[in-house]
């Protein structure tokens, strides 16, 4: 079995710099991807869509938007699914092309953003058994939501943040920037509902909210953090990682780790193309 991926033949020169951060955090994915925590992610995944019909009989094409590393992918291809991811990070695409060929199985995926223009070029008219999308930033675009249906000729899945609360995050965004996130989660959210009544029926949310300690050894902490912090606008990333081990000292314990206190509200939100 061999994993194949495609280039999307759509331009990407406005879509370089987040290209490049993608690019950046991939091997960190890619060492996620063998975590206890994730797998139990991915088996969580499974065990929802069949309990909610949304699994489709088995050889049926899926297709993962923002696929990441493919875990979720790899996770359909081992039930025997025809599985598609397709991202903008080719780092990421190489990740999870490594991964299927450690575990074994195969996928289909493709490099490029996601966009109507994206789908067009592809012909990916009504051509999945199944659509799904993972914490995706380009998803909480509506235009984005309904060329995510278009794709599907049967269901459709959804997983977004609604809510986030981070303590080591929001210590740490005041500390350095001196400011807090002021995203507004659920409205974005309610936009991608509203969408999915537009482009499908037997429409289904659920809201998940799951409180989580996370320990890390200093130097994963200093790279996690820095993934989920760093911006050119700081300074560079030596001089904020240096700075960092200082700020995260209050969060170390006594088992000398860093202990981060995590609740995050996620919405599942669930639906059959019209």
């Amino acid at each position: 079995m061999e994993t194949v991926v495609n280039t999307v033949n759509v331009s990407l020169d406005a879509w370089r710099e987040e290209q490049k951060a993608w690019n950046d955090r991939s091997d960190f994915f890619v060492e996620l991807h063998e975590r206890d925590d994730r797998k139990a992610q991915v088996v969580y995944f499974l065990n929802y869509l069949e309990k909610k019909g949304l699994l489709p009989k088995e050889g049926a094409a899926t297709l993962d938007i923002g696929c990441g590393v493919g875990d979720y992918a790899l996770g359909l291809a081992k039930k025997g699914y025809e599985a598609h991811g397709i991202d903008l990070s080719d780092g990421m695409i190489k990740g999870g092309q490594e991964l299927a060929k450690r575990e074994g199985t195969a996928l289909k995926l493709f490099v490029g953003p996601w966009s109507e223009e994206t789908r067009q070029s592809l012909e990916w008219n009504r051509k999945f058994d199944l659509t799904y999308s993972f914490f995706c930033p380009v998803m909480f675009d509506k235009a984005n939501v309904a060329a995510m249906s278009q794709t599907s000729k049967d269901k459709c899945l959804l997983v977004v943040f609604a809510d986030r609360h981070d303590t080591i995050v929001e210590a740490l965004t005041q500390h350095f920037y001196g400011t807090q996130d002021t995203f507004d989660w659920q409205s974005q959210v309610d936009g991608c509902i509203s969408v999915a009544h537009q482009v499908g029926k037997d429409v289904n949310v659920d809201y998940i909210t799951t409180p989580e300690e996370e320990a890390f050894d200093m130097e994963a902490a200093i790279e996690y953090f820095m993934l989920r912090l760093y911006s050119e606008e700081w300074g560079t990333k030596e001089a904020m990682k240096a700075a960092m081990k200082d700020a995260l000292q209050p969060y170390v314990k006594e088992d000398g780790k860093v202990h981060n206190v995590t609740e995050d509200k996620v919405a599942w939100i669930s639906w059959t193309v019209k």
